[in-house]
């Protein structure tokens, strides 16, 4: 606990650090990192590293998203991706006698996937401006971590019934329950303290309570399915963890699977139903 606790001190600092200069490109280039860090794990995981060809693509690829503004990518998207396709499948053809179809498939999925939800953070900002864009990626980190958190302490308080005993053998129904719980009211708790704050620098910052009550459990549910998809991964690929960069919690991976969930469905609200406002 106390090694877990150390390893989550010193990444909120670097949060800290990150979100102090959230405006510039110092936010593009460290999702940037974990993007890269998280493809290095996946690829490191599935054993497709052995393949440095298609492994140079992925993490060219997986490096370019963060900086590309969000409508430029979408109206780029449609020219890069049969090229991309097309350059797999010659490494495949290239590397057929090491290299499996499904080999491809999953480096397409995950240079694509991984650097696309966490590009979701500058998307944010870019959309939503400097005060309504923090809390959006903070309101998106939160339901990850909150959740997480309180899953984690009431599951090992008095959890009993498995959730998804050959997935994740220690999560507990009660658990899933106390990261919603957990989730809501903590949300609320930092909604509260972020309007304090921003009204200290003089800018107005409305949250809606009500809304953020509605989106707090299904943000918290996101989450575990993105926790539960890549510890699928991992049992089948049978590791423990993707890494141990951050101890006591593991890889890039193994902290940021939740949020590349989360990451998306806050940003797809802030389109149909923002929750914070300018007042």
């Amino acid at each position: 606990m106390k090694t877990r606790l150390c390893s989550a001190a010193v990444g909120i600092i670097i949060l800290i650090v990150v979100l102090s200069f959230f405006q510039t490109p110092v936010l593009n280039f460290a999702i940037m990192v974990v993007a890269l860090l998280a493809m290095y794990e996946f690829l490191t995981a599935t054993k497709i590293n052995r393949n440095k060809l298609l492994s140079a693509m992925a993490y060219l690829v997986t490096a370019a998203f963060p900086f590309v503004p969000m409508q430029k990518e979408l109206n780029l998207l449609p020219l890069f991706l049969l090229p991309y396709i097309a350059v797999l499948f010659m490494i495949l053809l290239r590397t057929h006698q090491d290299t499996r179809v499904e080999d491809i498939a999953l480096t397409f999925m995950m240079s694509i996937g991984i650097p696309l939800s966490l590009a979701a953070a500058v998307y944010l900002r870019d959309n939503n401006g400097h005060a309504l864009g923090m809390y959006y990626l903070l309101l998106a980190l939160s339901c990850a971590w909150y959740s997480d958190s309180g899953a984690y302490f009431v599951g090992k308080a008095c959890g009993k019934r498995k959730l998804c005993p050959q997935i994740s053998p220690h999560k507990t129904v009660e658990g899933l329950i106390g990261g919603l719980v957990s989730c809501i009211l903590l949300n609320l708790l930092t909604g509260f303290c972020y309007e304090k704050i921003c009204a200290l620098t003089g800018v107005v910052v409305q949250i809606h309570y009500l809304r953020l009550i509605l989106i707090s459990p299904l943000a918290s549910l996101i989450s575990v399915l993105g926790d539960l998809s890549f510890s699928m991964i991992k049992r089948q690929f049978s590791i423990k963890d993707f890494g141990n960069i951050m101890p006591g919690h593991g890889g890039v991976l193994d902290r940021f699977d939740s949020v590349l969930f989360t990451l998306p469905f806050i940003y797809a609200t802030t389109l149909c139903f923002p929750i914070c406002t300018l007042g």
